[in-house]
């Protein structure tokens, strides 16, 4: 049998409570549910639910506006200070 690890993460105490509420109703603990999630990004090789995409406000609005909208970056940095304007 190989040794356990063990792994921590900060959540959000309010966050923390709702999502232990339900998997206590669910019937598993937070390191079951861990553990299920972690078996289930190695058999599926990906995060085992669908994950979208909401363009904030700035993107919408670019995307809506000009569908042919792009811009050139000679670096990071450059892309970065685009975006955070």
């Amino acid at each position: 049998m190989s040794r356990s690890a063990t792994y921590q993460i900060r959540i959000d105490e309010k966050e923390k409570e709702e999502t232990f509420a339900v998997l206590r109703d669910l019937g598993i603990t937070p390191a079951q549910a861990v553990k299920m999630f972690f078996a289930q990004v190695r058999i599926t090789r990906s995060i085992p639910f669908p994950i979208e995409y909401t363009p904030n406000e700035k993107t919408a609005k670019i995307l809506l506006e000009n569908k042919d909208y792009s811009k050139d970056f000679n670096n990071l940095d450059d892309l970065f200070a685009d975006l955070e304007s």
